[in-house]
C-alpha cells in the first residue's frame, strides 16, 4: 500500500475560542479551506485525507496520534476560523497540535497554512513548531511541496509561496498566480472524506425550531473587492494577485459559476440531507447576476433550505431581497462596524448613515433576520463614538 501523500488537519480550537458556548450553542463547521485544498490536490492526483479534530472532539495529543498513524508525506495544519478573518483565534490550537505531533516524531514534515500564516509567514515560522509555512492561499504550494518531499526535498526554492528555515534565516519563495478557474480546479469539496454527521449549525441559525443537523458551509466566491483597512481577508491572495499581474490597488474577487454552486448544493441536499447552510463568502450579496442565478436555481429545484450569508449595507439591491428570502436566505450578516461616519470613513467603510437604517428595515420587512457586526476601538474611536455604536446595536 502506497504512503498517504497529504493529510490536512483542522485543529480543535472550539473550547479556546468559544469557552462554554462551544459545548452546545456554537456551530461545528466543516473546514471549508481544508476541503477546497483537498479537492485541488485530488484533481492533481494526490492521495488526501482530512483530520477534523474539532468535529471529532479530539485533544491535541489524540489528533497527533491519529496524524502520526496516517504517516503522510506532508501534514498541513489548516488554520482558519468560523469567519473569514478568525484564523488567529485558532493559532493556539494549531500550536498545541504541532507540538504534540513533533514530540511523537520530529522528522515528520509539518506545514502551517491559513490567513494568520499568510499575514505573518516569517513570524509564524520563527514562533511555531512547523517545518514550513505557506505565504499564500496554498493550493499550488501543497501539491508542489509533496512532490519536492518525495524527490528528497532537494529544491525547496522551486515550491511557490513556501517559507522554511535556512540556518538562522528564513526563506520565503516567490508566489504562484491565483487559481482562477475555480469550476475546473476546485469543483467540489470531497464531502465523503469529512465526518458529515458531526456538523451542526449555530443555535441562532435555527431559532425557528429547526434541527441543527445536518449542516454544511460552502464558498461561492473568494475574496472581496473592498478595502476596509481592518480586514485581512485578502492576505492569502495578495502574492498570487501580484504574480497574476494584477495591480496592488485591486483586490481579486473570484466566483464559482452558479451551475457549480448548485451542483454542490445538490450533493449536500440529496446525499447528506443537509438543510442548514452557511455561505462563507466574505461578501456573497455583491454580484447581482451571480446571486440571482443561484437563488433562482434553488427556487426552481424546490429545496427547502435555511441559509445565512454576508452582505454589505450598500450591496443589497431592490428586487433581490425577496428572491433571497424565497431561496431560503433567512439571515444576512452586515459589517456595520461603527455608528459614527468619521470612524467608518477612516477605515474605508464608506456608506451613509441613512443607508444603514434603510437597508436593515428593507431586509427585515422581507422576513430576513439581521446579524449586525461591530468593532470597538477603531483608530478614530473614543468613548462617545463607541457609545453611539452600542446605542445603534441596541436599537
Amino acid at each position: 500500500m502506497s504512503r498517504l501523500d497529504l493529510l490536512l488537519v483542522s485543529p480543535n480550537g472550539r473550547r479556546q475560542v468559544y469557552q462554554d458556548l462551544g459545548n452546545e450553542l456554537a456551530a461545528v463547521e466543516n473546514p471549508v479551506w481544508a476541503g477546497m485544498i483537498a479537492a485541488f490536490a485530488l484533481k492533481k492526483g494526490l492521495s488526501v485525507k482530512i483530520l477534523d479534530s474539532e468535529a471529532e472532539g479530539f485533544s491535541a495529543e489524540k489528533s497527533a496520534e491519529e496524524a502520526a498513524h496516517l504517516n503522510a508525506v506532508l501534514t498541513v495544519v489548516v488554520v482558519y476560523g468560523h469567519q473569514p478573518s478568525a484564523s488567529t483565534q485558532n493559532m493556539p490550537a494549531a500550536r498545541e497540535f504541532a507540538a504534540a505531533f513533533k514530540r511523537l516524531d520530529p522528522t515528520r514534515k509539518l506545514m502551517f497554512l491559513g490567513g494568520h500564516v499568510a499575514s505573518l509567514p516569517e513570524r509564524t515560522l520563527r514562533e511555531e513548531p512547523a517545518d514550513f509555512v505557506c505565504s499564500g492561499e496554498g493550493l499550488h504550494t501543497v501539491v508542489a511541496l509533496v512532490a519536492a518531499l518525495k524527490a528528497g526535498a532537494s529544491d525547496l526554492k522551486r515550491v511557490p509561496d513556501l517559507g522554511f528555515r535556512d540556518g538562522e534565516g528564513v526563506i520565503i519563495t516567490p508566489p504562484a498566480p491565483l487559481v482562477m478557474d475555480l469550476d475546473r480546479d476546485i469543483p467540489e469539496i470531497p464531502w465523503d472524506i469529512l465526518p458529515m454527521k458531526k456538523y451542526r449549525a449555530h443555535n441562532w441559525h435555527c431559532f425557528d425550531g429547526l434541527k441543527r443537523q445536518p449542516y454544511a458551509s460552502i464558498y461561492t466566491t473568494l475574496g472581496c473587492p473592498y478595502h476596509c483597512s481592518f480586514c485581512c481577508i485578502q492576505a492569502p491572495f495578495k502574492g498570487g494577485e501580484k504574480a497574476a499581474g494584477m495591480k496592488a490597488s485591486v483586490n481579486s474577487y473570484r466566483m464559482w459559476s452558479p451551475e457549480s454552486v448548485l451542483k454542490q448544493l445538490e450533493t449536500l441536499v440529496t446525499r447528506y440531507g443537509v438543510r442548514n447552510v452557511k455561505i462563507a463568502d466574505e461578501l456573497f450579496v455583491l454580484n447581482p447576476t451571480h446571486v440571482q442565478k443561484i437563488c433562482e436555481g434553488i427556487v426552481q429545484r424546490g429545496w427547502d433550505l435555511n441559509f445565512w450569508a454576508y452582505a454589505r449595507v450598500d450591496t443589497v439591491r431592490e428586487g433581490h431581497i425577496e428572491l433571497l428570502k424565497k431561496a431560503g436566505v433567512n439571515w444576512l450578516a452586515f459589517g456595520i462596524e461603527a455608528a459614527d461616519e468619521k470612524v467608518r470613513d477612516d477605515v474605508q467603510k464608506g456608506f451613509d448613515q441613512d443607508d444603514i437604517a434603510a437597508t436593515i428595515d428593507k431586509v427585515r420587512k422581507a422576513g430576513i433576520h439581521v446579524i449586525g457586526n461591530y468593532i470597538f476601538g477603531l483608530p478614530e474611536d473614543d468613548l462617545s463614538t463607541m457609545q453611539k455604536t452600542l446605542d445603534m446595536a441596541l436599537d
